[in-house]
């Protein structure tokens, strides 16, 4: 995304029908390891397997299930997607909102979603209105944001 698209995307307010991803490129422009806190969203066999490693080494095929459609990932996401992420529980209400939300962009793939059909992946169905303030206000939490192409 260019300068003028950031700064057009400021000045457009998202609504609940907006869509919002993990923006990866984020990550990078705060200087934080993404790695790490992958590691802090998988189970605990995972977390323990990838301790020592940033998951950045071996790249594995992930076939989607439902288009066959094949994506590179590296090992800890693909774990993250083939394991983790199909464990009972993972999406609970047990964990922050900011959490729960992360959680669902790892296990689809970082698909777009709005905060109606987020809402309804994480059980807080009524409470679109508080995912739109919290993804769209001033602070950034861990990445996620509004796709920048809607804009």
């Amino acid at each position: 995304m260019t300068s003028l698209e950031q700064k057009a995307a400021l000045l457009v307010k998202p609504s609940v029908e907006s869509s919002f991803h993990i923006d990866y490129m984020w990550w990078d422009r705060q200087e934080r390891t993404l790695s790490i806190y992958l590691q802090s969203h998988m189970c605990d066999e995972h977390r323990s397997e990838f301790l020592d490693d940033d998951g950045q080494g071996e790249t594995l095929d992930w076939i989607n299930p439902e288009t066959g459609e094949v994506e590179q990932l590296d090992g800890m996401r693909y774990a993250l997607r083939a394991h983790c992420c199909q464990q009972d529980g993972y999406l609970t209400q047990r964990i922050s909102l900011v959490d729960a939300i992360f959680r669902v962009f790892l296990c689809n793939g970082n698909q777009p979603m709005t905060p109606r059909e987020l809402a309804l992946q994480i059980g807080r169905v009524g409470q679109e209105s508080l995912i739109l303030r919290t993804l769209s206000g001033q602070r950034v939490y861990e990445g996620l944001r509004p796709v920048a192409e809607q804009f």
